[in-house]
Parts: C-alpha cells; sequence; structure tokens
C-alpha cells in the first residue's frame, strides 16, 4: 500500500482515470435523464413529446379546412393566391407519403366524408391507425377523426416516426444507462478518494510534503472553485432547461448537447477535485492556516490580542474583566429586545459571574491547598490542573515543575547518600579480610620471644594502630548500616537510669584518667524508655567515649535525666578541650571532628552513629553549641 501510494505515475493515472468516469457519469446521466419520460410514460402515445406533434398535425388539418372553406366565397385576385398556396402546402404535408398521420373530416352527423388522406384501398381509419381520437369542430360544423400508423407499418421517417424510435431507444436502454451511470459515479468516488489518500506522498519520505500549489494562497482556489460553480450551475441550468425541452420538442440538438455539457461538467467536477485535493495536503502537511491570507490574519490578530492580555499586569487584567462585567450588564439591560424583560437578564449575567468568581475560588483553593502539600515535604504531590483558569492553571503548572525539580533533587541526594554508604559497606568489607590478618600475625608476633627493645616497640606500634584500624572499620559499617536503616530494631522497656550507671562504672576509669569529673542528676525512681537496649547502650558509649576524648582535662560533665510529658531526655555536657568553631549540625556529619588537627583516636562518626541509631528507635538527637560548651540531648519515648 506504501508503494500504491508513493507511485506518481499511478496516481496522475487515478486523477485522469477520475475525470473520465465522471465525463462517462455525466453523459450517461443525462442520457438516464431522459429516458425518465419514457419510464414515466409506458407507450409513446402518452407522452407530452407525441402530443405536441400531434396538436401540430390537428393544427395544419385545421388551417387547410380553413383554407378550403375560406375559397368557397369571394376574393381577391392576391388574396385567392395565397390562400391556394396555403392549401397546397397543407395537402403536400398532410399526403400519406409524407406523413404516419391519417384523418378524416367528416359532416357534423358523420354521413359525409369532406376531406381525407386515407387510402381507402387499405381499409377504415379504424383498421389503418393504432388509436382513434375525434374532435368536434362547431365553427366548421365537422368532425374531425385522426390517428397514427403503428410504428410496425411505418414506412415514412416522419416527426411521428422519431418519437416512437427515440422512445423505443430509451426505454430500452434507460436501466443501462442508470446502472452505468451509478457505476461509473462509484468508480470516480473511488478514484478520487485515492488520489486522495495518495496526494502529498513522495517516495522515500516518511511525512506528506506539499508541492508548488500549496504555496499558492488558499483564497485563489476558493476564488476559482466559486468561479468554476457559478459557470458550472449556469450551464447545468442551461442543460437541462435542453432536456426538458427535448421532453416537448425532441431537437436532436439536445441530444449532440450530451457530450459538451459532460466537458462542462468535468471541468467543474476538476477544479472541485483541486481545490480539495490542496486542502488535503494542507491538512496532512499541517499547513491550512499558514497558507490562508485570511486565517493568517485572524490567528495573528487573535494571538497579538491575546499575547497583550497575557502579559498585562494582573491588576489591568481584573481592570478589563470588570470593565467588560459593566459592558455586559449594560447591554443585558438596555438593549431593546433584551430590555423588554428586565431585571432578568441583568440577573442572568450575574449568575454568569458569580460562577465565574466561584470556578476561581475554588481553583485558587486547590492550588493553595497543593501548595500547602508541597511545602511539608511530599515533593512527589502534583497539583490537578484540569479545568483551572489560565492563570491558575500556569501558576499550578509552575509549582509542579518546581515539585518536579525537588523531587529530582531529592532522588540525586538520596542516589548520592545511597552509593556513599554502599560505598562505605564494600569499602569496609574489603578491608576486613587484611585487616584480620594484619592482627592474626601481630598476635603471632607478640607470643614470639624479641631481644630487640625496638623490635617490641614496633610490635605494639602495630597492636595498637591495626585495633584503631578495625575500630574505624566496624563504625564505618555500623554508621553506613544506621543511616540506611539495615539494622534490626527490638523495642522493650528498658531503665535508662540502670543503664547509664553501667556506662558510667565502664568509663569510670577513662574518666579519672582525664581528671573529668561526673555530676549526675537524676529524677526519684527508675526512667523507663521504649528502646532497643543494644543501640541505646551504643549511643550512650559514643557520647561519653566522645567526653572522654575531647573534654577539656580537670573539667565536669554534666548528665542529667529530665522526665516530660511520654519523653525521657538525656543531656551530657562538657566543655571542649579544643575551641569549637563549627556549627552543631556540622559536627553530626560523618568523619567530622572538633579536632581539626585529628591528633585524637576518634574517627567523626561517633555522633553520626549516635543520631542514626536515636532516630531509628522512635527518638530525637540534638547537639547544642555555646562557645566551648558542648551539649548533647537524647530524647527518647516514654515506657509506662
Amino acid at each position: 500500500m506504501r508503494k500504491l501510494q508513493e507511485n506518481l505515475l499511478i496516481r496522475l493515472a487515478a486523477w485522469v482515470l477520475f475525470l473520465v468516469a465522471v465525463w462517462g457519469c455525466a453523459v450517461f446521466g443525462q442520457k438516464t435523464i431522459l429516458g425518465l419520460s419514457c419510464v414515466n410514460d409506458s407507450i409513446p402515445q402518452d407522452t407530452g413529446r407525441f402530443s405536441r406533434v400531434l396538436d401540430d398535425y390537428i393544427g395544419r388539418v385545421k388551417v387547410y379546412v380553413d383554407s378550403q372553406n375560406a375559397l368557397t366565397g369571394a376574393l381577391d385576385f392576391e388574396t385567392e393566391q395565397i390562400y391556394r398556396s396555403e392549401v397546397k402546402q397543407k395537402e403536400e404535408e398532410l399526403n400519406r407519403s409524407n406523413t404516419n398521420f391519417r384523418y378524416q373530416f367528416l359532416t357534423k352527423d358523420g354521413s359525409q366524408v369532406i376531406y381525407t388522406n386515407l387510402d381507402e384501398s387499405a381499409g377504415t381509419l379504424e383498421q389503418q391507425v393504432q388509436e382513434v381520437y375525434t374532435v368536434t369542430w362547431e365553427e366548421y360544423s365537422g368532425i374531425l377523426l385522426y390517428g397514427v400508423i403503428p410504428m410496425e407499418k411505418m414506412e415514412i421517417h416522419d416527426e411521428f416516426y422519431e418519437v416512437y424510435a427515440d422512445f423505443a431507444i430509451d426505454y430500452t436502454n434507460f436501466n443501462f444507462y442508470m446502472g452505468l451511470t451509478i457505476a461509473l459515479g462509484t468508480a470516480a468516488t473511488g478514484l478520487f478518494l485515492f488520489a486522495l489518500w495518495g496526494s502529498g506522498h513522495k517516495p522515500e519520505q516518511e511525512e506528506c510534503a506539499g508541492t508548488w500549489q500549496e504555496r499558492i494562497p488558499l483564497e485563489f482556489y476558493l476564488l476559482l472553485l466559486v468561479g468554476g460553480v457559478i459557470f458550472g450551475g449556469y450551464m447545468l441550468v442551461e442543460q437541462l432547461d435542453s432536456l426538458l425541452y427535448w421532453w416537448e420538442y425532441g431537437d436532436a440538438a439536445v441530444r449532440k448537447s450530451i457530450p459538451l455539457a459532460g466537458v462542462v461538467i468535468v471541468g467543474c467536477a476538476g477544479i472541485g477535485a483541486l481545490v480539495v485535493r490542496t486542502i488535503t495536503v494542507r491538512c496532512k502537511t499541517h499547513n491550512l492556516v499558514h497558507t490562508t491570507l485570511i486565517l493568517r490574519l485572524i490567528v495573528w490578530v487573535w494571538s497579538s490580542l491575546a499575547y497583550f492580555v497575557k502579559n498585562l499586569p494582573v491588576t489591568w487584567k481584573s481592570v478589563l474583566a470588570f470593565l467588560g462585567y459593566l459592558g455586559v450588564i449594560f447591554f443585558a439591560d438596555y438593549w431593546e429586545p433584551l430590555s423588554y424583560y428586565r431585571p432578568l437578564p441583568g440577573m442572568c449575567v450575574n449568575v454568569v459571574a458569580l460562577i465565574a468568581v466561584c470556578w476561581w475560588s475554588a481553583g485558587f483553593r486547590r492550588i493553595r491547598k497543593g501548595t500547602e502539600v508541597i511545602a511539608s515535604g511530599n515533593v512527589n504531590h502534583k497539583i490537578d490542573t484540569t479545568r483551572l483558569p489560565g492563570e491558575l492553571r500556569e501558576h499550578a503548572e509552575a509549582l509542579n515543575n518546581i515539585s518536579s525539580g525537588l523531587n529530582t533533587a531529592v532522588d540525586e541526594k538520596m542516589k548520592s547518600e545511597r552509593f556513599k554508604a554502599e560505598l562505605i559497606t564494600n569499602v569496609s568489607h574489603d578491608l576486613k579480610t587484611p585487616l584480620t590478618s594484619i592482627i592474626n600475625y601481630v598476635n603471632l608476633l607478640k607470643s614470639t620471644q624479641q631481644t630487640d627493645p625496638k623490635a617490641q616497640e614496633y610490635i605494639e606500634v602495630l597492636d595498637r594502630k591495626s585495633q584503631r584500624l578495625k575500630k574505624l572499620t566496624e563504625d564505618l559499617v555500623e554508621a553506613s548500616k544506621a543511616s540506611t536503616g539495615a539494622l534490626s530494631v527490638n523495642r522493650e522497656r528498658i531503665g535508662m537510669s540502670q543503664l547509664l550507671s553501667q556506662a558510667l562504672g565502664e568509663y569510670e576509669e577513662k574518666l579519672e584518667e582525664r581528671r573529668l569529673t561526673v555530676v549526675c542528676t537524676e529524677p526519684e525512681g527508675e526512667s523507663y524508655v521504649y528502646a532497643d537496649g543494644r543501640h541505646l547502650w551504643r549511643v550512650i558509649d559514643n557520647l561519653l567515649g566522645n567526653c572522654a576524648k575531647y573534654a577539656l582535662e580537670g573539667t565536669r560533665i554534666y548528665i542529667e535525666l529530665i522526665r516530660g510529658k511520654g519523653s525521657v531526655t538525656l543531656a551530657i555536657k562538657n566543655v571542649s578541650r579544643e575551641a569549637l568553631n563549627i556549627p552543631a549540625e556540622r559536627l553530626m556529619e560523618r568523619f567530622v571532628r572538633g579536632d581539626t588537627s585529628r591528633t585524637t583516636e576518634g574517627s567523626g562518626l561517633g555522633l553520626s552513629i549516635a543520631r542514626s541509631l536515636t532516630e531509628l528507635q522512635g527518638g530525637t538527637f540534638e547537639l547544642v553549641v555555646d562557645g566551648d560548651l558542648f551539649k548533647a540531648l537524647v530524647t527518647m519515648p516514654q515506657a509506662s
């Protein structure tokens, strides 16, 4: 099908065959119209043409009788010659050797034949003609009997013979002409649709392409079509009049004009097909508006007005809308046909204005709710823009674009965090195997007898550094799992005071080495929290270890348990040995340490792990930095 559509020769052949089919349909259609009179009248004698010819011959007889009667009177020579010439002419026309018309003009009582053209040897009038007609002429005191010889006995080719012959041809061929007309009309329609289907397509080209015809403004084709319709309509009306004339008079020129009328119809059809073809191609190439001067002007005016209104400030748009509303109200109340029904038209306008304001308000409310949802953190939320006014729709689409941008940024951030966590986990896992081997070999070296003091010192350094690296690796794995939520959580009722006492007992020696005094304040009775004992122990362990590493020697560490409404807060405060010149949030990031020189044994992961573990248990973790004062707040849900 694609090849048929793109083949230029096939399309040209389709157009040529279309015009030929139109010409044939027009020619045989006219012949079908001529045959309608024969189908409606079952015999030739019922046709108007036969009646007209018969009346013509009756008139000739009447002129003949009148001229004969005139010659019986006293006439001057010139008038007598005129009547004699008329009599001779009519006798010639009515002679049975020149016509198939037979007549008898009888006296009023029918006893005597005055004039006739019968061959008495052939029998009576009833025997010679197909049907006898009678007419009484009172002015001539006589009766006219007349008729026409049956077609099978006709030997003279006069008007009656032509009527009978044309009737036989048209009556016999009517169904053939009508069927051929329908077939050619159907073929023309199919060829026309096929030609339109292939218009604009070229070989090795996916999309439709216009030709030089599509560069001509469409108005030219429309003017050509109007001219063709006017000319073709005038010619078709003239041809229809000729066909009606043929029904009455049977002029042979009418039949000769049928092919020429078909050519006129083909020309009109060709013009119409050309216009439809170029419109079709313009629609296929989406250039109908761009190649139409009037539509281009309308589109330009409309787009200019729309651009002007769109770029007006909202205040001026409101002013124009209000002025338009006032104009419509004035028109509804004072225009003559509508003023009779006042105030009903104005009320209708106010109802429409109220509906428009409510529509705008509902759209604004929808946008406001969507904005609140997005602002609350649901960046995936999309505001429904269906049936919103133009300005609000643009605003909603802008908000949706912001939401999409935020969602993309969050996804990228999460992807980056996930990648970092996976990288830390994978690297830590890869470090475990060689690190385990190092530790094992260090232990083997420690079990051997070393005579060289330096070798013993080196073994102790290797042991200390490998243990530190092992601790760092474990912290990395734990930080990664805690931040991604990969750790299992088994929450239960735990005594916070008891857990804190155990942790202080373990850190007592380390704190005393740094001359740090613990000041602990607890409320009466046990403070129970709903948490995972393992993870909560790690949080407290990290905070106390942080104090042991970074607190200023000889200072106090203040630990306080606070029971609030539905929560228990552990507050740990100490004075930092180093100046804390970074924000609290920065301290909770991974690998960030208060010791900027990084000379201590810390990994920079303790606070990050503590926060992740706290949040994993449903609690909150907060840091406060005030000068050199460091304060950590761990809040957990209170257990009943």
